[in-house]
């Protein structure tokens, strides 16, 4: 008999989940085109996994290295999303729990007398054990269970592409910083330059081999290079305190690194690139969660719809003596079946079903411009490649064309063939010519960072 009641509640409880409602989950056809389209880009043949690259192997500068690994540690924003982490474990765990039986203890003492002094106070002493259970025939409670198991899946790739996000910002504040530098040294440079030329036009001034008008044009390139270095100096100060705030910490800030430091490694690429590489991006794998969840939602708003199947039964004791509270004959149980049926509530269960369906349709929404988006974060990362080269290489040229310019100009000037003129339009487009190229190796960088973190790497150690 004891078996037979055994093997009874084991059925009970195995057929209280064996039923969802919930539509069977299907991947949205991927709004993009199946392949990048490479025909401007050379990209380098690399042997297995991109995914497989970490942000240690991108990143070979120690100094870029240590920054982000800093970062890690202190940044506000992963923090945050560490929590958001646990927040929607401890959620999925509530939610979990009431799948299960629960029982409860309690105890109580009652006092009671009458109102007139000639009836004396009695007490009864009730102590108990309660258990309650709900059949969860139609899969209401799992599906809202496997929703907030879901939701705390996306927030394990929220907080994936925190890390991704918070590696690319560091990076690109440290890059920005060194950039601020690089473009301070070269003021400095050229208004040292611009001095030596002053004092040479002033010394052909004494000797009447020059005016006050070239003396002149000489001193306004002086005092036009100051303003340019007050403001690569205030770019500097914003650029580290960017820094500093996505390290979460305002220690020392590194110094500059030099002109050719190597701080990227380029990112390899097959030469056929697929677009399903997409779906490793946490973003994307996050909103995929988000629509497992809406579905789950859906399975739990069609199964309001069934009746709902609950046991409740305990032990009780009561006594008006404490220590006759647990003797035999004082206890008595109970089992207390309850089926709701829903008859009528206004209309409450459709809406509720329609507003799951709405916004399971939203996540697919969402699923398709997360794939979009990040199809046109690579495409423009590897447009991006050729053009900056190309640029990069013409002004290269130019600026060498430019030093040779700005010596010949010098020499007519100083045998009176040309005026002072022609020597400031040399020296204004080299120096502009070398802000220009410092801008465009920062912007490769960035692009190369961009292109990295659009793939949805950085996250790999």
């Amino acid at each position: 008999m004891f078996l037979l009641k055994r093997l009874s509640i084991t059925t009970v409880f195995i057929l209280a989940g064996c039923v969802s409602l919930a539509p069977e989950y299907q991947r949205p056809a991927s709004p993009v085109p199946q392949q990048f389209s490479l025909s401007r880009n050379s990209l380098t043949p690399v042997e297995g996994l991109y995914q497989d690259t970490g942000w240690r192997n991108f990143f070979v500068d120690p100094q870029i290295a240590g920054l982000i690994t800093e970062a890690l540690k202190n940044n506000r924003d992963i923090k945050m999303a560490a929590l958001k982490v646990e927040e929607a474990r401890a959620q999925f765990n509530v939610t979990d729990a009431d799948r299960y039986p629960q029982l409860n203890a309690s105890s109580d003492i009652t006092y009671s007398g009458g109102l007139k002094s000639d009836k004396p106070t009695s007490q009864q002493y009730d102590a108990g054990l309660s258990l309650s259970y709900e059949l969860d025939f139609f899969g209401k409670l799992k599906n809202m269970s496997d929703a907030d198991r879901q939701n705390f899946f996306a927030s394990e790739e929220a907080r994936r592409a925190v890390h991704i996000l918070l590696v690319a910002n560091v990076s690109q504040s440290y890059f920005n910083q060194q950039l601020a530098y690089k473009q301070l040294r070269i003021a400095r440079d050229t208004l040292s330059n611009y001095q030596q030329s002053y004092a040479f036009v002033e010394q052909q001034l004494v000797t009447g081999s020059t005016n006050v008008l070239a003396l002149e044009q000489a001193r306004g390139q002086i005092e036009s290079t100051r303003a340019e270095i007050a403001k690569r100096e205030g770019e500097l100060a914003q650029a580290n305190n960017a820094l500093q705030l996505v390290l979460g910490t305002y220690r020392a800030l590194p110094g500059d690194s030099g002109m050719n430091a190597s701080d990227i490694a380029p990112v390899m690429l097959p030469p056929h690139l697929s677009s399903a590489i997409l779906l490793q991006r946490p973003d994307i794998m996050e909103a995929e969660y988000q629509l497992k969840a809406a579905d789950a939602n859906i399975g739990a708003a069609r199964a309001a719809f069934f009746p709902s199947i609950s046991l409740t039964s305990g032990l009780s004791t009561g006594s008006t003596e404490l220590s006759g509270l647990f003797t035999s004959g004082s206890g008595m149980w109970n089992v207390i079946p309850k089926i709701d049926i829903p008859i009528f509530n206004a209309g409450r269960n459709k809406a509720n079903l329609k507003l799951a369906e709405i916004r399971q349709q939203q996540s697919v929404v969402n699923y398709e411009q997360k794939i979009q988006s990040a199809f046109k974060q690579v495409a423009d990362a590897l447009a991006l490649r050729d053009s900056l080269s190309q640029q990069l290489a013409a002004q290269q040229r130019y600026l060498d064309s430019l030093n040779i310019t700005l010596q010949r100009a010098r020499g007519l000037y100083t045998r009176g063939a040309v005026s002072y003129i022609e020597v400031l339009d040399a020296e204004r487009a080299l120096f502009s010519t070398q802000q220009n190229i410092l801008d465009l190796i920062n912007a490769r960088q960035v692009n190369e960072i961009n292109l990295f973190t659009a793939l949805g790497g950085g996250w790999v150690e």
